[in-house]
């Protein structure tokens, strides 16, 4: 797959390649519950590790990409211009590594330039790749050199890639345990490989549409099949929900100590028709796999998950007059019981996964990122 060729596949998969210029375009404080916004000419996605002082953030799907840090604070600063960024970036310490149109850039968040490793060419899919320690980025992207997409390990010291093994495509996704790296095809394949040699530790088959997420010894897997938990160590089912009902999977799924959160679409009424689902975040117990609650959610809404909270976008009907009514869109927070603990208007649909923090909640709400007061 050529750089053109790639460029075309983006635009017919409804990337939105929007020929607008990149970077932060205001700052400004509002009234009411909002503590600040920073409003971006793209879509924002977040490296998934924060600093002690904020967040590294990219503008995705655009032509003209940009990679900035914003403070808690709410100060905006630019760190890289970079073309077409697909996947969120990935923090290692102070540096960030970002894909952009093949390229793989490190990035100091301390304001140095950015250095474009000496990969060959690897465009990252959906989801973005994962740091081992301080020394590797593992993931799935399509490999120039193998001309296939591929699970690889990149070692960041040498800038060379360590491995990599023809899997998946642009909807994979991985994880690590540092000693494991679990990737999940939609097709339903699960494989694990030693992080060090890239040999395939044990393979394992689920349900369409597979993502995936490693917590605590376990790979917790969303299919169309429901949600698997997995032993990291052999792949083993530990155990398994099921329905025949569910139309898609939303996002990747998310864990704590206590469940496994994931977002899924059910057919309504037990129709199968893509107009009649519902969507919903699940929680099951993370031992046993028994349902603890379930919310309804927007579809493809970013899910972030603490050991208390629980945060989605979530949809609510609001009446307009007797007869009708209309959707309204809103940041819910729920404690891992539940209950919902607060709520937030958005704007617009959630762009980025949410930070939640003991006095702030920071969302992407289209092409802006929001900080609220708790």
């Amino acid at each position: 797959m050529t750089r053109g060729f790639r460029r075309e596949f983006l635009r017919a998969t409804g990337a939105s390649l929007l020929a607008f210029g990149s970077g932060c375009t205001s700052l400004r404080a509002n009234g009411d519950d909002t503590r600040w916004t920073v409003t971006l000419d793209g879509y924002p996605a977040r490296a998934s590790t924060v600093t002690d002082t904020g967040l590294v953030v990219a503008t995705t799907l655009e032509p003209n990409g940009e990679l900035g840090f914003v403070r808690f604070s709410g100060e905006y600063e630019p760190l890289a211009d970079l073309s077409r960024i697909t996947a969120p970036p990935v923090l290692v310490g102070n540096r960030a590594f970002v894909e952009a149109d093949g390229s793989i850039h490190e990035v100091p968040v301390n304001g140095d330039g950015p250095t474009e490793l000496r990969t060959d060419y690897l465009a990252f899919g959906r989801y973005s790749a994962v740091s081992a320690e301080s020394s590797r980025l593992y993931g799935v992207a399509y490999s120039e050199e193998i001309e296939k997409y591929a699970a690889f390990s990149l070692n960041l010291d040498t800038e060379r890639i360590e491995w990599a093994h023809p899997f998946g495509h642009i909807r994979s996704s991985v994880d690590t345990d540092s000693e494991r790296v679990f990737a999940a095809s939609p097709t339903g394949t699960i494989r694990a490989y030693d992080a060090a040699e890239g040999r395939t530790l044990w393979k394992q088959k689920t349900g369409r549409n597979a993502v995936l997420t490693h917590h605590d010894g376990a790979v917790f897997v969303a299919s169309m099949d429901g949600v698997t938990a997995l032993n990291s160590t052999d792949g083993s089912v530990r155990w398994q929900t099921e329905s025949d009902w569910i139309g898609s999977v939303g996002t990747l799924p998310e864990a704590n100590d206590s469940s496994v959160y994931a977002i899924l679409s059910f057919y309504s009424n037990h129709r199968r028709s893509r107009f009649a689902m519902e969507t919903y975040v699940i929680a099951c117990n993370r031992n046993t796999g028994e349902e603890r609650w379930r919310k309804q959610a927007k579809f493809g809404t970013p899910l972030s998950v603490t050991e208390k909270e629980v945060a989605i976008e979530s949809v609510e009907r609001v009446e307009t007059t007797q007869e009708s009514s209309t959707p309204e869109n809103s940041l819910s927070i729920f404690g891992v019981g539940g209950a919902q603990k607060e709520q937030y208007e958005l704007n617009e649909q959630a762009t980025m996964k949410p930070i939640l923090r003991d006095d702030v909640v920071i969302v992407g709400d289209d092409t802006s990122i929001v900080a609220y007061d708790r």
